[in-house]
């Protein structure tokens, strides 16, 4: 199963990365302020751009510190700013001279050997465009002139970015005989919940440090494991708090990077603590799992641990309550500690795995659109009876359905809801988000 390439834009404060990122995505996304440090979170977005399917990410401005630290962390921000990308868009000010951040955010990009297509914005006359070899000492070659605000050189960056994005990484000649792919899979929650310990326990030797401090763990770490013959990429991710209690830019970046892992898995494994309550950001996570249709197993880790409940299916609707868009997903109940949990654990997944491999043909899926609305048709809505012909399937992590229909923007979110369930009963994809995109079409039929 392949990933999407990652495509971040780096550069110091203040050289216009929201104002380039926004103009790649067509849409006002990041806010575009001349203030330094105006971009506090790290925005990921999936991006298809001219044909290519990327994640495309704009970064808070590199060397932004707070002011007790000052420089000590700037390395580090350029290490996380750089970890995930497949290509960076290195962005100067062309309006000035190369700074001595410049020329340390370069030297890290050649250490790591990530290929980067350097861009110099706010060119907006002939005298600038004539200087801008001056930033070939960077040794990325001729900087691409822009200029964000007056729309100038677009074309060109656009054409050479286009060049320059990788291909997805593609399964491996011996997977490929076999017909087989890596399934990648991200842990993710909040902090000391036990996933480094899983990823331990998995591996089989200490690849991650455990304490019982919160917050060991501040890089995605990738280790392979290998259950029954079926191979597995495994990422540990930083543990999520609240935005405001983030103490330090290297936390910052480590919980960008978290999400960053958890858009290039197949299957999340979003874990949670028996012996603390459903927490705001467990909320917030699995918001974000319901909102990307992102296939996961919610882990209930320190189940010997729980004093106060003990019965599985009164915590599940309690489950239910508190995380209500994730009703259809698996829960398998653990303690990493005991070792108990793991092999339903990985019965689950390979049940997933299944789920997300199956092809069911359009004949099958219209049969089910067809029972689905003789069971209950959508309601009329604004005097309009949103009706749907037919349906295709147009991806296939998550599901994606393309439904055919009249009215079909009437649609209202409870009908939605009950053909994603209706969907999975019937298709086999009980552990499995449904996503669907209508479109407005005449029948075939009158």
């Amino acid at each position: 199963m392949s990933s999407d390439p990652m495509v971040t834009i780096i550069g110091r404060p203040n050289v216009g990365k929201s104002s380039l990122f926004n103009l790649i995505m067509r849409e006002r996304i990041a806010i575009e302020e001349p203030t330094e440090g105006v971009t506090r979170d790290r925005l990921i977005c999936p991006l298809n751009f001219n044909g290519r399917q990327i994640q495309l990410v704009d970064t808070g401005g590199i060397g932004v510190v707070d002011r007790q630290r000052l420089e000590e962390d700037v390395g580090e921000q350029i290490e996380f700013a750089i970890a995930s990308a497949d290509l960076i868009i290195f962005v100067l000010d062309g309006s000035n001279e190369l700074t001595e951040l410049d020329r340390k955010v370069a030297k890290r990009v050649h250490q790591c050997g990530v290929q980067a297509l350097l861009v110099a914005n706010k060119v907006d006359n002939e005298i600038l465009a004539g200087e801008v070899s001056r930033y070939m000492a960077l040794g990325f070659g001729d900087a691409v002139p822009i200029s964000v605000l007056h729309n100038l050189g677009i074309g060109d960056f656009k054409r050479k970015l286009l060049a320059k994005i990788p291909h997805p990484q593609k399964k491996d000649a011996k997977d490929s005989e076999k017909g087989e792919s890596t399934l990648r899979l991200a842990l993710a929650g909040r902090r000391n919940v036990g996933k480094s310990s899983l990823t331990n326990h998995l591996c089989g030797q200490k690849r991650v440090i455990v304490s019982d401090m919160a917050g060991t763990t501040r890089d995605a770490i990738d280790v392979t494991i290998e259950h029954k013959g079926q191979k597995m990429t495994l990422v540990d991710t930083a543990g999520l708090r609240k935005k405001n209690q983030t103490e330090d830019s290297i936390e910052f970046f480590s919980v960008n990077r978290t999400f960053g892992a958890l858009y290039r898995a197949d299957i999340g494994i979003f874990m949670l603590d028996a012996k603390q309550g459903i927490s705001q950001v467990d909320q917030k996570l699995g918001r974000w799992f319901a909102d990307h249709h992102k296939a996961c197993v919610l882990v209930v880790n320190k189940w010997d641990l729980a004093e106060d409940i003990t019965d599985e299916k009164e915590y599940e609707d309690y489950l239910k309550d508190r995380l209500p868009g994730l009703s259809y997903v698996p829960v398998v109940y653990m303690s990493v500690h005991e070792g108990k949990g793991i092999n339903r654990l990985f019965s689950v997944i390979e049940e997933i795995r299944k789920q997300l491999e199956a092809e069911p043909t359009t004949g099958e899926i219209n049969e089910v659109l067809q029972e689905a609305q003789e069971r209950r048709r959508p309601k009329k809505s604004h005097g309009a009876m949103p009706r749907l012909f037919y349906a295709t399937r147009i991806k296939t992590s998550p599901p994606t359905f393309l439904m055919f229909g009249k009215c079909t923007q009437q649609v209202d979110d409870n009908y939605k809801r009950f053909l994603a369930s209706f969907f999975r009963k019937k298709l086999g994809m009980t552990h499995l988000p449904i996503n669907f995109v209508f479109r407005n079409r005449k029948s075939l039929y009158k």
